[in-house]
């Protein structure tokens, strides 16, 4: 086998390789797919029935530019690794959920301090309870 036969078959093979896994991978987001579009906003507020039922929807709202069109949050999706958000922005969530909830006017928006949440159920419990306080 001469020099450029064993280039050419390594090319061939490692082409063969990269359509084989990114074939995997389109399978599993068709896959991820499917099933975030079975879950609806309905299913969401379903998983709070001892909060307010106000506070799932407006967590849902506040969350709703981060999904994408027709995307409805899960209560597992982890606030770091599933939407990439710092404390920061998890607070700036937190504090428009709040402020469509009316939790407080502007010049109370300071007085919403965010604890380390872990994910959206969390963030969810947390307003609830903030509003079962008010």
């Amino acid at each position: 086998m001469t020099g450029w036969e064993k280039v050419g078959a390594l090319t061939a093979l490692y082409v063969i390789g990269a359509l084989w896994a990114n074939w995997l991978m389109v399978r599993r987001v068709r896959g991820a797919v499917a099933a975030r579009a079975v879950w609806t906003a309905a299913d969401f507020d379903a998983c709070f029935p001892e909060l307010d039922p106000r506070v799932a929807p407006a967590v849902r709202d506040a969350l709703a530019p981060l999904y994408g069109v027709g995307v409805e949050p899960r209560p597992e999706d982890t606030l770091r690794r599933f939407l990439k958000l710092d404390r920061g922005e998890v607070e700036d969530v937190a504090l428009d959920a709040a402020a469509r909830l009316g939790l407080f006017r502007e010049v109370e928006r300071e007085a919403l301090l965010v604890a380390d949440l872990p994910d959206v159920a969390a963030l969810v419990r947390y307003l609830g309870e903030r509003v079962r306080q008010s």
